[in-house]
């Protein structure tokens, strides 16, 4: 909770002292009392489980509580996209650049084509990371698995 929320809810409570209940309830929720919306990504084609054709794939990813910007930019909030295929990520080091394994979407692009998937069963990550490569704490990732025929 920041700081100002805490403060707003600590006059809130001792605002409403002495008011009956009814004065309240008709009244909305200032906007920090609103909960915030934890930051998700979504991989939303192709779908999990899918049985894609050999040759170029295309990955669409969607965000949630996050902006994506274009890599370099550190401003709390934002990041970028990543994809890793058929590898685990460290969470605490920055995403590498291993063709064929860590793709790196640093112009904000929200969708990227894999073309080079060998045929068999892939798993793809998609992460979020921040203006140096390093995913988003707490993480902000979405795992398919897709069969490449």
């Amino acid at each position: 909770m920041t700081r100002f929320a805490a403060v707003a809810v600590v006059a809130v409570a001792f605002g409403g002292c002495g008011r009956d209940a009814g004065d309240r309830a008709d009244r909305p929720a200032p906007p920090e009392a609103e909960a915030e919306v934890a930051a998700r990504v979504m991989i939303v084609e192709p779908a999990d489980g899918a049985e894609v054709d050999a040759g170029p794939l295309l990955v669409v990813m969607e965000t949630e509580g996050v902006e994506i910007v274009a890599a370099g930019n550190m401003d709390a909030g934002t990041g970028h996209h990543h994809l890793i295929v058929d590898a685990d990520v460290d969470w605490t080091l920055p995403i590498p650049n291993d063709p064929g394994v860590h793709y790196h979407m640093g112009q904000a692009q929200k969708e990227f084509t894999l073309a080079d998937l060998a045929p068999g069963r892939r798993r793809i990550i998609a992460v979020v990371a921040d203006g140096v490569h390093i995913p988003l704490d707490p993480p902000v990732s979405d795992t398919i698995t897709v069969v490449v025929r």
